[in-house]
């Protein structure tokens, strides 16, 4: 079992959350915290990299920079069936606008800390 190296918990995103990194890439949002999000995507994404993230999380507009902190490759569903090479990636936020960390903190908050936060096994 790998220790917990978060600085906050994460909470799972709402079904179907997506988002938009570099204005092109597509990305599925499996779940965020107030420092950072976890996704899933079809190319990979250099660690250490900056881009712009745009994501719907069922009705909560999220519009900030991220630093891309991990990607690995891994099998993904495909739809009607079998699998199919995916990334996962790890971002933290780049936060630039006075009051966007309290707002995404402020909706964590109402998700219900209790029955959707979960720990998850990082490795790598």
């Amino acid at each position: 079992m790998v220790s917990e190296r978060r600085r906050s918990p994460r909470v799972r995103a709402p079904e179907g959350a997506g988002g938009v990194i570099r204005s092109t890439i597509q990305v599925h949002v499996e779940d965020l915290s107030r420092d950072g999000a976890r996704f899933r995507l079809s190319g990979a994404v250099r660690p250490g990299s900056t881009y712009a993230f745009h994501a719907d999380l069922g009705g909560f507009d999220l519009s900030v920079s991220i630093r891309i902190t991990r990607c690995i490759a891994t099998s993904v569903p495909k739809p009607g069936g079998g699998m199919v090479l995916g990334y996962q990636a790890g971002a933290e936020f780049l936060w630039e606008k006075p009051g966007d960390e309290e707002r995404l903190a402020a909706w964590l908050g109402r998700r219900g800390p209790t029955s959707a936060q979960f720990q998850a096994n990082l490795q790598g």
